[in-house]
């Protein structure tokens, strides 16, 4: 999980970066008068090239909105911050039959290629729920973070069972269709531990944060012949259907790299 985070976090960086910050006066006329006319009430507009796309981010009424065009004034992408008062009905009641009580904290609608989407966000006793919906109403996705008393029995046993007692740090319950899984994070001796459960209590994916002590020598030994001049900075135990890996993020004065290795200390992949 932490790969996958890191790994997001480096391309927002990387588009941030590739995006270039442009004077309004600088936008073609074609592009300038389309975005002037789709969009009159824009306030704060700032702009950013990023190759042939145009970014646009500005404000209406105090919310917030970022835009997508090409030179032509085509709308690619449009994200919009929501008041309350501008979610569809027919989303709420949809909400309504997950949450009977909520204070909305923040609501934003998508719309990207003809396809509308609904993000709600609210806490309810400390706990933050998001919803994720179609114009219509339908859920695309729901995801909570759960409280301890909340997360089933029959999980709880399978990682106390099969792993040790484990300290729960942080638990989520995601829906999407017809998939149903918990996401549990928490300590076991000592150690880090991630857990992803199917509703019926089946483990789908387990990793360990490990020390540099607790990596396998095979692996150390590969490290050490083809990587000689990085350092360790950290390393995950991966156990998915079954597959065991070594993900090991290393690092030197120019570069770093995330390598997945089996247990044989074989290279798998190199990000």
């Amino acid at each position: 999980m932490k790969i996958i985070f890191r790994f997001i976090v480096y391309i927002f960086f990387t588009q941030s970066v590739l995006s270039q910050r442009i004077d309004q006066k600088n936008v073609p006329a074609v592009t300038l008068n389309a975005f002037q006319l789709k969009f009159p009430n824009a306030q704060e507009t700032k702009w950013k090239l990023d190759g042939d796309i145009y970014k646009i981010d500005y404000e209406v009424n105090g919310k917030s909105h970022f835009l997508k065009m090409d030179a032509k004034g085509t709308v690619l992408q449009h994200n919009q911050d929501l008041y309350v008062s501008e979610i569809p009905k027919i989303v709420l009641e949809t909400i309504r039959k997950k949450a009977t009580y909520f204070d909305i904290n923040d609501a934003d609608k998508y719309e990207n290629e003809s396809r509308i989407t609904y993000e709600i966000k609210f806490k309810v006793d400390g706990k933050y729920s998001y919803f994720w919906l179609n114009e219509n109403g339908k859920l695309i996705k729901y995801r909570k973070e759960l409280n301890d008393s909340e997360i089933p029995q029959s999980i709880i046993t399978a990682i106390n069972k099969n792993y040790g007692l484990v300290d729960i740090d942080y638990a989520k319950y995601v829906e999407e269709g017809k998939k149903v899984i918990y996401i549990i994070r928490g300590e076991i001796k000592n150690a880090d531990h991630s857990f992803t459960f199917d509703d019926n209590a089946t483990i789908l994916n387990h990793s360990i944060d490990l020390k540099d002590s607790e990596i396998p020598a095979l692996i150390l030994k590969t490290i050490s012949n083809n990587y000689k001049d990085y350092n360790i900075q950290d390393a995950d135990f991966k156990e998915e259907n079954g597959n065991i890996t070594y993900v090991i993020k290393l690092k030197n004065s120019k570069t770093q790299v995330y390598v997945t290795f089996n247990e044989s200390g074989k290279i798998l992949e190199v990000k």
